[in-house]
């Protein structure tokens, strides 16, 4: 009977695979796994932040609909967190910095999720 072993190394599922391998030139342009999930982070965020928005003249809805409501609550959230941390006027400085982080964090444990 062959021994078989269900232990596998600890950063094994931080490995870059290619999906599909495709060499021109001498060069590698090869897709892999951390490129798909990207582009579907990428897919993903970009359909949420567009449904949020009218198709006719890119604004925002008069009456909010859920995922406008979802985006909103985010944005205040990271706002309150910022007004509340840094005083005043000086806090909406470092607001589009700490939103763009905070997304960006929240990819990173999405990405890192998706690929244990």
């Amino acid at each position: 009977m062959k021994n078989i072993t269900l232990f596998s190394s600890p950063l094994e599922q931080f490995e870059i695979l290619p999906v599909f391998s495709l060499y021109m030139g001498g060069l590698d342009f090869s897709i892999t796994n951390e490129a798909v999930i990207l582009f579907l982070i990428f897919f993903f965020t970009s359909t949420f932040f567009y449904s949020a928005f009218k198709q006719s003249d890119s604004t925002l809805y008069v009456v909010p609909h859920r995922w406008q409501v979802i985006i909103e609550i985010v944005y205040k959230m990271v706002l309150s967190m910022i007004s509340d941390n840094i005083s005043g006027s000086k806090g909406q400085f470092f607001f589009p910095l700490v939103f763009s982080i905070f997304f960006l964090c929240c990819k990173f444990k999405f990405n890192w999720s998706c690929s244990v």
